[in-house]
């Protein structure tokens, strides 16, 4: 398995609707809007590499309202 976090910035008062819409993002296992230099961050868990471009690129990108991303693959976890 693959985990790691998607820092999400959204256009300005759209944070919660984001993180709504990010939540139902197939590999996304929790989304919430935040304070701080991001508006949103995802938690996502897949099988394989590859399955992140579908998240980030066709998932969250089509989301009406995020501005840009930053991926965070986990290299470790206990």
């Amino acid at each position: 398995m693959v985990h790691g976090y998607i820092l999400i910035k959204a256009a300005l008062g759209r944070a919660l609707e984001v993180a709504e819409k990010v939540a139902k993002v197939k590999g996304v296992k929790e989304a919430c809007a935040v304070t701080g230099t991001y508006d949103v961050i995802a938690a996502f868990e897949v099988e394989d590499l590859k399955e992140i471009a579908d998240i980030v690129v066709k998932g969250i990108h089509a989301i009406e309202g995020v501005c840009s991303t930053e991926t965070s693959i986990c290299v470790s976890s206990e």
